[in-house]
């Protein structure tokens, strides 16, 4: 399909972080008294506009669209706060207009956290063939079916997890399996590196199945530090194997 969730999901994220830095270089002071005048859950972007910087929604939003994913918002929907259909003839997100630009930032997330668990899926051969179209609907709180399964559920619950990774900037605090479906590729042959990157490969593994079916293992992968640790310890098993 032409949605390329991985790369959306990693260009927003490296857009936030940087939207975030400029942000912070301003004084405090400043931005103190622009978000004093931000009302409901615009605050934040009435401030940045104020400010002379374009709101986050604004910069996912410009981010899908130099994708080729086409976005629009619409009256039209009641139950619904968005929705994404991706096939072979593209891809576009509608939104509800009557959002806020938090929670229409919050939409955009979840919909490439659910193209990205879909990916990841495809990729670990859960399913037997590619899909070639794809859709999520975003339901208004409280509006949601009632007749979810307990997989339907869970995997909600592990992209709230990634959608926060993405909205943070730091798509590394989730389990690489869960949004890399492309693998390092191996720099040496022979039996160590490959002892080496299967070792790897099964801690990757082993992180993303906690990340499924652990919510306290969730908050935790998502810590600054244990995303350090995990890098410096892969680093330390690839110099080590030399792999």
């Amino acid at each position: 399909m032409m949605l390329e969730p991985e790369r959306a999901a990693a260009l927003i994220a490296e857009r936030v972080r940087r939207g975030e830095r400029g942000s912070g270089e301003r004084g405090s002071g400043e931005r103190g008294r622009v978000e004093h005048g931000g009302r409901g859950s615009g605050g934040r972007a009435w401030a940045q506009e104020a400010a002379g910087m374009p709101s986050a929604d604004w910069l996912v939003q410009r981010t899908l669209e130099e994708l080729g994913i086409h976005c629009e918002s619409t009256d039209a929907l009641q139950d619904l706060k968005g929705f994404l259909i991706a096939s072979r003839r593209g891809a576009e997100i509608v939104v509800s207009d009557r959002l806020g630009p938090e929670e229409r930032l919050a939409v955009y997330a979840h919909l490439l956290a659910h193209a990205l668990l879909e990916e990841a899926l495809k990729f670990e051969g859960t399913e037997k063939a590619a899909r070639n179209f794809f859709s999520r609907l975003e339901y208004v709180e409280g509006r949601e079916p009632s007749d979810r399964s307990s997989a339907e559920r869970k995997a909600e619950m592990v992209a709230d997890a990634l959608a926060q990774a993405i909205l943070r900037g730091r798509l590394e605090g989730a389990p690489q399996y869960a949004y890399r479906k492309t693998r390092t590729p191996a720099r040496n042959g022979g039996l160590r590196p490959a002892l080496g990157r299967l070792f790897i490969d099964m801690c990757h593994r082993a992180s993303y199945m906690l990340f499924w079916h652990s919510p306290k293992y969730q908050k935790l992968r998502g810590r600054p530090e244990v995303t350090m640790l995990v890098r410096r310890l892969e680093d330390l098993m690839r110099v080590t194997y030399a792999c």
